[in-house]
């Protein structure tokens, strides 16, 4: 109880001290926002890959001063093919804290590595020879589209296929975090500019927005696909009307550089840094093929005949007469009669209000 006062105490103060208070706030921030872990601390037994530096291997050699390598389905009871010393004097323990997988030793010894002279065998680590690759990806038909041409409105992405996935697992590397990407990737349009953000849908679309475009992906599983490729529609249009992204070819370029990796290979010509340290890949989208719309066209009527008929009176004695219409079809002409001559109109009146009186009576 008296922890939360005090507590309570200190906040006041700080809400008393504005400055205080924001100092404090921010030096919470930095001390719980994550930071980068750190890839060179390897577990024993763990893949280790051609071309790292400045690993620490302490916990595969454990006293090891040396390690032997075996070929494959060789005899496992007997001498090695290959050793290699690593600490000679006691001056160099300190090298296994920062040990480097120089491609000059350990190219063509790809496999697990054991405790030289111990019995059963240990493992101090497994070397591997980097590999990375990346492809667009058809993700409705499940098949590798790079090089070709789709439409448009495809369900494209692209996927990444490498064996340094092991080195962002924290069961291999315990000091691992999701701040420690060694990959760049970039995403280039027909223009070759490199896009930051892609778009669900035309500007004011109900739902569309941006996604940024992740340029440093995690990839701890192989085959890596891009998550956000399928939402990506490259029919979209701005505010003005205007396409966004215009049909042509599309690149995605990817790189490593693992424990600073890449300045063991500078001398590389770069057709030798494809699929060890970088990897690239292109599709080429066009227009989708426009839908006949169907017209509707007007059917023709059928020409009606239409009777005229012309009526002229004829006096109540003369029988009716008609007209012949000019398609020649004799059309019935209403018969009409003359008005009663005036007085027996007036004749007619004074009946009627004769006979109104005497009915009142």
């Amino acid at each position: 109880m008296n922890v939360i006062i005090f507590i309570i105490s200190v906040l006041k103060l700080l809400f008393m001290h504005g400055k205080l208070f924001f100092i404090l706030f921010a030096v919470i921030v930095v001390v719980t926002a994550p930071v980068a872990g750190s890839l060179t601390k390897i577990a024993a037994g763990a893949p280790v890959y051609i071309g790292e530096q400045n690993l620490n291997i302490a916990a595969g050699l454990q006293g090891c001063r040396a390690i032997e390598w075996y070929e494959p389905g060789a005899d496992l009871t007997g001498p090695a093919q290959k050793n290699v010393v690593i600490i000679k004097t006691l001056e160099d323990s300190n090298i296994a804290f920062r040990y480097t997988i120089d491609p000059a030793i350990y190219n063509g010894y790809e496999g697990n590595w054991y405790c030289a002279g111990w019995r059963p065998l240990r493992p101090v680590f497994e070397v591997r020879k980097p590999n990375l690759t990346v492809r667009f990806w058809d993700l409705d038909r499940d098949e590798d589209v790079t090089g070709k041409t789709v439409p448009q409105t495809a369900n494209i992405t692209f996927r990444i296929d490498t064996n340094l996935d092991k080195a962002l697992q924290y069961k291999y590397r315990p000091e691992m975090t999701p701040l420690d990407s060694f990959y760049t990737l970039s995403l280039m349009d027909p223009s070759n500019k490199v896009l930051t953000t892609i778009y669900t849908g035309s500007t004011g679309k109900a739902g569309a927005h941006g996604i940024l475009i992740e340029k440093n992906p995690l990839i701890t599983t192989t085959p890596y696909f891009w998550k956000d490729g399928s939402s990506w529609d490259r029919t979209s249009r701005d505010a003005q009307g205007d396409a966004m992204y215009r049909p042509g070819s599309y690149s995605v370029l990817i790189k490593q550089n693992l424990n600073n990796m890449e300045a063991m290979y500078s001398g590389l010509y770069p057709d030798e840094r494809a699929g060890l340290l970088e990897s690239t890949a292109s599709v080429t989208f066009t227009r989708p093929e426009s839908t006949a719309v169907p017209t509707t066209v007007a059917m023709e009527k059928t020409p009606t005949k239409t009777v005229v008929a012309t009526t002229s009176e004829t006096p109540a004695s003369s029988p009716a007469s008609s007209e012949t219409t000019a398609e020649g079809t004799t059309a019935p002409v209403k018969t009409t009669y003359a008005p009663f001559p005036p007085w027996i109109v007036a004749a007619a009146l004074g009946l009627a209000c004769a006979c109104a009186a005497r009915n009142r009576r």
